[in-house]
């Protein structure tokens, strides 16, 4: 054979020989495609979990937010509550002081100021607590029995004198309504704490 039937020969092996070649570059061209679809897929998968940890943190975050505005709001509104009922009770409270303690005491006027003090501890009872609502209750009968008291020495011709009043309110209603005003105290600081 001569030299151009060697070269043809050896161009013949090199067809196959070079289709093998571009076989193994293309499985190594794929494979590497293939590599990176994953590692692109692992990178997409942590990337969403990592956004979906940070939404519900967010979403936790803002719930636990909400729950404190809530809180806050139903406690400025048991404080408004409160506050409402605490003055409406002293005002009752007051106008009974003012009838007992007048120069001239009304027994009409004076049952009708119990009447309206009567219905004041329930309005505090509605919103607590215990220990105020216990102690306004108190006020309320001992203010019952001052009333039944000056009404009956008022109805026998002997009515209590203006100081006989005030010994009486001194001693019997003025060391509960320290303590009401002390418990009231106590009350408000710790709804707010």
């Amino acid at each position: 054979m001569d030299l151009s039937g060697i070269a043809a020969v050896l161009a013949l092996l090199g067809i196959p020989v070079s289709v093998l070649i571009a076989r193994w570059q293309m499985r190594a061209g794929l494979a590497q495609a293939e590599a990176n679809y994953r590692a692109s897929l692992e990178a997409a998968e942590a990337g969403h979990r990592a956004a979906l940890e940070v939404a519900e943190a967010n979403h936790r975050s803002a719930l636990a937010l909400a729950r404190h505005q809530v809180e806050r709001e139903r406690v400025r509104w048991l404080a408004d509550a409160q506050r409402a009922a605490y003055t409406i009770f002293q005002n009752s409270l007051a106008q009974f002081r003012r009838c007992l303690l007048a120069s001239d005491v009304d027994i009409g006027e004076l049952h009708n100021a119990f009447s309206e003090l009567h219905n004041a501890p329930s309005i505090v009872r509605q919103v607590g607590p215990d220990e105020v609502s216990r102690i306004a209750f108190s006020i309320m009968r001992v203010c019952q029995l001052i009333e039944i008291r000056v009404r009956n020495e008022s109805r026998n011709g002997s009515p209590l004198s203006y100081e006989e009043r005030a010994e009486i309110w001194r001693t019997q209603v003025a060391t509960y309504r320290d303590e009401l005003d002390e418990a009231i105290q106590r009350v408000s600081a710790a709804l707010w704490e």
